[in-house]
């Protein structure tokens, strides 16, 4: 009686820890996305899949846990680094560099693999650039082709670990670089203008341009690509992180099984995508609140497939 009672004095100490020790302590969330910002703070609808699943999540954190910062992309990561506040960014792909540095939540969303898009008004590709499947071979491939051709290009995102290969290969000269704080509707912009010839882009978030304009762009499947990329939140390093993300990662398994989870990745997307995309979300999920859990705890097994 007297080791039961130690060891469930134990754990209650250890549980008060854990609950006093999180809310001795704030998190800042970084954003980069000013419309994001708004929607986070309450003040617009959630208008894609990267916001209304990191709302869904906010909406079950306690009230003023979580401080509201909007900051470039260089500054967050700066700030990561030196500080031991608890910082975060939503809507990050991992990749081998960011995992050696930061922290990732369970993944929070996931997105059909990008697509390359081509204005419908130019030729369509030569087949000497496309697989027996009509996929672009890669991006390398492609630009040794069209040597003179450009692609709208943000250096501060992580494409994921394939996509990251491909644009290292490709020139600068072959890049339209941008730096804003609203990198996915600048590129989609800045393609539609036509100071681009290619963009690299998930097909949802296409999608929603297109809802809100007659635009019509060639789209074309890259080889070997992964079937779809994971997001997920980015945390610095340190003891306080760790304590946060155990919370919000149990909060994470609590909303995978609701409707709302679901909803919130399908409404933004055509029909065509909806039945695969549902799958792969069936099979994340299985992944990790059924099949071998344990194994997936540490989330640098869970990578894009």
């Amino acid at each position: 009686m007297v080791d039961l009672f130690a060891c469930v004095l134990k754990a209650v100490v250890l549980l008060f820890w854990f609950f006093a020790s999180f809310y001795l302590f704030a998190v800042q969330l970084y954003i980069d996305d000013e419309h994001d910002f708004s929607v986070y703070r309450g003040l617009n609808p959630v208008n894609n899949t990267g916001n209304n699943t990191n709302k869904l999540i906010l909406d079950l954190l306690p009230n003023g846990k979580v401080t509201f910062v909007p900051a470039s992309h260089p500054r967050a990561l700066k700030d990561m680094r030196t500080t031991e506040n608890v910082i975060c960014m939503t809507n990050k792909v991992k990749n081998q560099e960011r995992l050696a540095e930061f922290l990732f939540s369970y993944p929070v969303n996931i997105y059909l693999s990008r697509r390359l898009y081509q204005h419908s008004s130019e030729l369509p590709l030569s087949e000497s650039v496309l697989t027996e499947n009509g996929e672009v071979k890669s991006l390398e491939a492609l630009f040794t082709f069209y040597k003179d051709a450009l692609i709208a290009f943000t250096p501060t995102l992580s494409y994921g670990p394939f996509f990251d290969k491909q644009f290292a290969k490709v020139k600068n000269t072959n890049k339209v670089f941008l730096a804003t704080s609203n990198p996915f509707a600048e590129m989609y912009h800045l393609f539609k203008s036509k100071r681009a010839d290619f963009l690299l882009e998930y097909p949802s978030d296409m999608h929603l341009f297109l809802k809100e304009d007659s635009a019509d762009y060639r789209g074309y499947d890259v080889a070997d690509a992964p079937r779809y990329i994971l997001g997920y939140w980015m945390c610095n390093n340190n003891a306080r992180s760790k304590a946060f993300l155990a919370l919000l990662n149990s909060l994470i398994i609590k909303i995978y099984h609701s409707d709302a989870f679901y909803d919130a990745h399908l409404k933004w997307l055509p029909e065509s995508s909806k039945k695969q995309t549902k799958a792969y979300l069936d099979e994340l999920i299985r992944l990790l609140t059924f099949h071998d859990l344990n194994e997936y705890r540490d989330t640098s097994t869970i990578t894009d497939e």
